[in-house]
């Protein structure tokens, strides 16, 4: 059993004081809990899953920085979850594995890998792998909301708050406007789903359309509603529309 030493004396605490939110995937259960356990010491976020079908599952739930990837998986291979994961999210990929040859390491970063490490790891290593990685996947993703939006962050980097009980939607800035109910349900939705394309059909079953049709225009027209308030509000909403796909939220708003 290959299991990961504690922190050390030496480790920089202050360098883990991040709210980093890491999926690992490792079928092994007693590695998995002994990497789990050494990262929460280091006081990082993390879920735990033995499998590809488990992970899909969790991605579907909630937003992670960083999937920490085994190769050898009993249903799927972690080169296959790296290259669909970077295909489809911003998200860290470090692919753990016992595979040490030449051939293995290129087809990782060729999947979307941006680190290959292997095993046995060195915890203190890891740890300090998810940070950097955690740190500029964070910067990047907030150059590229403040270029696209405009948006400034809040102190504690959260640019939007959708408040259901008074179905306002608030800006950093301090402005608020005030939403419909279905206006809500679809924000919300869109929030519990942060860079993922939700599909104009499963948006449609939302608003409990009987059937959908793929030429209405009922979406785009809501759409254009909530966008003509906002902007009145002097907001740009983060949604952007992917052609004959659905809608993507892409950045991150708080749901009070």
């Amino acid at each position: 059993m290959t299991t990961v030493s504690p922190p050390s004396k030496n480790a920089t605490d202050e360098n883990v004081s991040h709210d980093f939110r890491i999926i690992l995937v490792e079928d092994d259960h007693d590695l998995r809990q002994s990497i789990a356990d050494y990262l929460r010491l280091r006081k990082i976020h993390v879920t735990e899953v033995a499998s590809g079908i488990e992970l899909y599952k969790a991605l579907r739930q909630e937003r992670y920085d960083i999937a920490v990837l085994d190769v050898n998986l009993p249903d799927v291979s972690g080169f296959d979850l790296a290259r669909d994961i970077a295909s489809q999210k911003d998200m860290g990929i470090i692919l753990l594995t016992a595979r040490t040859g030449r051939d293995d390491r290129v087809r990782g970063y060729a999947d979307g890998a941006d680190l290959y490490l292997t095993k046995p790891v060195d915890g203190e290593e890891l740890t300090l792998a998810i940070i950097n990685l955690g740190r500029r996947i964070r910067h990047a993703a907030g150059q590229e909301g403040a270029r696209r939006t405009g948006v400034v962050e809040t102190s504690d980097g959260i640019p939007w708050r959708l408040d259901r009980q008074s179905q306002l939607l608030r800006a950093s800035n301090g402005t608020s406007v005030k939403l419909s109910a279905r206006e809500v349900m679809l924000l919300e939705y869109l929030a519990r789903r942060p860079g993922v394309t939700v599909s104009r059909e499963e948006i449609s079953s939302l608003f409990s359309h009987a059937q959908f049709h793929p030429e209405s225009r009922r979406i785009d027209a809501a759409l254009a509603r909530l966008r003509a308030k906002l902007k009145a509000g002097g907001m740009e909403l983060p949604l952007h529309v992917v052609h004959s796909a659905g809608l993507r939220l892409l950045e991150t708003i708080e749901i009070l």
